[in-house]
């Protein structure tokens, strides 16, 4: 229980670690406390309080000799281009995603609405479309998620007989990348709004993609591109409401042909007296955006409504399910 009281000192502490840049500055060679303090504009003492408070979590390790503190593996994730970095999710979670949202959580339990929008004025992608650069820590942190999870759904579901695949508001192309580059024989299209195209073309440049992979515009509430073998839809349903979410599956329906299948890769809740990471993410859905994590039967029940049923749950090894639906 105490764990649980104090929780949010930790990461507290580690977002602040991220926001200075405390791993990155560390590197590869420890550094004392007073080395960093002066790196991160920070007082040498306060800084080593909290360092000492890391290091007894294992994410710092301390020379008792040099004086010297050194990232242990843990602490390598803070690192920003470190495999399985979390830097952007620390980021975001720190200034987005947290503090003034979850700190009105009342306000949310009484009237079922975001609590993000009384402190941004605006809805959280509505504020994020005219913030460019809160925007770019958003998608930081969502390219970083997606890069975890992209190896666990190449890992689940078998592509080997698609043809082609369409990820429906993909971002910057993350998983569609993966995808592509675990299956050389696929063609890919990722469909995103126009101020995200070209960050997401030359995402998929840089992977070397551009020859097989289009980046199209659109918006998913008006229509979806027809054509596909196989349609994603990743970590987008959360952020909806039944009603908005079904109208995304209404288009998503208009679009499929009769043997194209849809993935839906999202947290399925196993309901309650279960501890799960998804309980959490549900959530933050109710505070940031107004949508949910739902259970599998909440997810037939609604691609029932769309014209589509779910052939099989597939899980990973990360939160994320691979939810394969068909034309019913």
């Amino acid at each position: 229980m105490t764990q649980m009281v104090y929780g949010f000192w930790i990461s507290r502490s580690l977002q602040i670690m991220a926001e200075l840049g405390i791993a990155d500055i560390i590197g590869d060679e420890p550094k004392t406390a007073e080395e960093l303090a002066k790196a991160s504009g920070t007082h040498a003492p306060a800084l080593r309080r909290m360092l000492r408070l890391l290091s007894g979590l294992g994410v710092l390790i301390k020379d008792e000799q040099t004086q010297a503190f050194g990232l242990t593996e843990l602490g390598e994730m803070l690192r920003k281009d470190s495999p399985g970095s979390v830097y952007g999710s620390l980021r975001a979670h720190g200034h987005l995603l947290s503090w003034s949202a979850w700190g009105d959580l009342v306000s949310s339990l009484k009237t079922g609405q975001p609590s993000v929008e009384k402190f941004m004025g605006d809805s959280f992608f509505g504020y994020l479309s005219s913030h460019p650069e809160d925007a770019a820590i958003f998608n930081g942190s969502m390219a970083a998620y997606q890069s975890l999870n992209a190896p666990a759904v190449v890992g689940a579901y078998d592509f080997s007989q698609v043809r082609s695949v369409v990820d429906v508001g993909g971002g910057t192309g993350t998983l569609l990348g993966h995808i592509l580059q675990s299956h050389p024989h696929l063609k890919g299209a990722l469909f995103e709004l126009p101020h995200v195209k070209a960050e997401a073309t030359a995402r998929l440049n840089g992977m070397g993609l551009g020859n097989r992979c289009q980046v199209l515009e659109g918006d998913f509430f008006a229509k979806i591109p027809a054509g596909h073998d196989v349609y994603i839809l990743s970590q987008i349903l959360h952020d909806w409401d039944d009603e908005r979410s079904l109208k995304i599956l209404t288009n998503m329906r208009e679009a499929m042909g009769p043997q194209s299948k849809l993935l839906i890769v999202e947290t399925v809740l196993p309901g309650d007296n279960v501890q799960h990471f998804g309980n959490l993410y549900d959530m933050a859905m109710l505070v940031l955006v107004g949508g949910r994590e739902r259970t599998g039967p909440e997810y037939s029940a609604l691609v029932e409504k769309a014209g589509l049923r779910v052939h099989r749950v597939l899980p990973t090894y990360m939160p994320p399910s691979v939810v394969e639906v068909v034309p019913a």
